[in-house]
This record gives C-alpha cells, structure tokens and sequence, in this order.
C-alpha cells in the first residue's frame, strides 16, 4: 500500500514538473562546468553548476528534448561546454586515436607473445647444453665447500 502511494506521488510530481528528472541527470553528465576543471555540472558544487543544473530542468520543463538543451548550453558557452567532443571535423581524431592505440597495443602484444614462444622453442636445445657449460664452475664450488666442511 505504502509503495503504491510512494509510486502515485512519484507519478504526480513528475506529471507537474514536466520533465524526466533521470533525463535531467543525464544531461548534467553530458554538461562540463565552465569554472570547474574535469567537471560536470552533475558533479560541480559551485554556484554557476547549480545555475546550470536550474536551467536544465526549467528547460526540459518547457518541454525541450536533450538536444535542444544541448544546443542551448551550447550557444551560450560554447561547444567546449559539452563533455562529448562532437564526431565530426578535427574532433574526430578524438574518437579514431583511442581505437587505432588499442589495436596497436593488441597487435603488437600478439608478435611479442608469438616471437617469445619461438625463442623458447630454440632455447631448449640451449638450455640442455647450458650444465655442461657449468660444470667446471660446478666443481669448483664442490671442492671449496669440501674444504671448507674439512676446516670445520
């Protein structure tokens, strides 16, 4: 009963407001504070951020789509305003980079991977011959360590 009067007061604020407020919220995260460095207004506690949170909702109230707020913050501070970089012009090697970095990296981790199991496969042939190498050294270290248990 309680949740069923809880969601028809829920249904009646939103019916009078007007707007989405999960809309709103979005598009506070979509919106850089100018004043703040790295922050969107959903995240900024300056007054200007609360302005800007203000206006959006008064806009999505007048019955505004999240790209009409878009273009209007847009207007107003700039396209630098918008946590987003737009997809087009010199923007766009924002969005190119990241991806053409991530394959690179992935490419290159495969040939490192691939060229280390071939190494490892010829370093076996190597490694059988490596305690013939060592036996001199070997049979020094035994004969000073029987020494040294003679001394003892």
């Amino acid at each position: 009963m309680t949740l069923a009067l809880g969601a028809l007061f829920a249904g009646g604020a939103l019916a009078q407001s007007g707007y989405d407020e999960a809309e709103a919220q979005a598009i506070d995260r979509m919106l850089m504070c100018p004043v703040c460095p790295a922050e969107s207004i959903d995240q900024a506690q300056v007054p200007l951020a609360k302005q800007m949170r203000a206006q959006v909702r008064e806009l999505l109230a007048a019955g505004a789509t999240r790209d009409e707020v878009l273009d209007w913050f847009k207007e107003r501070y700039g396209p630098g305003i918008v946590a987003e970089p737009p997809r087009s012009g010199f923007n766009l090697i924002a969005w190119i980079v990241p991806g053409v970095v991530v394959i690179a990296a992935l490419a290159g981790g495969m040939l490192t991977l691939r060229a280390m199991r071939r190494r490892s496969g010829d370093g076996n042939t190597s490694a059988a011959n490596e305690p013939d190498d060592l036996q001199p050294y070997l049979a020094t270290v035994d004969r000073d360590l029987a020494l040294e248990e003679d001394d003892g």
